[in-house]
């Protein structure tokens, strides 16, 4: 009875010594990283998506004397669409699931809270746009280029 046990399986076990390989792997922790950071940006341009103008004129309410056909009905869509749904619709529970997913939510995770830090702050300032210039300001004056400067074509 001299053996360990781990989570009541025996310490030699096959599942116990790839549980504990993989716990301490660089490339497993590097892999996940990289999920988090894939899984942060696949969220951030979903986002982007449905805020940009053409997905909000696609989606936004007809007018009432607006006909809409609805693509799912037609032959030339439709059954792309169908497929689409249903490959969707089977990979949805291994991604909600995936170790991917939980890395990319994990790195999504720490860029928010790298960029509450003071130096996070320092970077996303130097990276925003710049303000729009104030609309009620003058314009510049300038000169057009056909009327010569005050030092031209003058007599001394």
């Amino acid at each position: 009875m001299g053996e360990d046990v781990v989570d009541g399986e025996d310490s030699g076990s096959v599942s116990v010594k790839a549980r504990q390989l993989v716990d301490g792997s660089r490339t497993i922790a590097t892999l996940e990283r990289v999920a988090s950071v894939l899984s942060n940006r696949a969220e951030k341009l979903g986002t982007t998506v449905r805020n940009s103008f053409l997905y909000r004129w696609l989606t936004k309410e007809p007018e009432p004397d607006v006909i809409v056909i609805d693509l799912r009905e037609t032959y030339t869509v439709g059954p792309f669409i169908k497929l689409l749904d249903a490959v969707i619709d089977r990979l949805d529970p291994y991604w909600q699931g995936s170790r991917l997913r939980q890395g990319l939510v994990a790195v999504d995770r720490g860029i928010d809270r790298a960029a509450d830090t003071r130096i996070g702050g320092l970077v996303a300032s130097a990276l925003a746009p710049p303000e729009p210039p104030d609309q009620n300001a003058e314009p510049a004056q300038h000169r057009d280029e056909d009327e010569p400067a005050d030092d031209e074509n003058r007599d001394t």
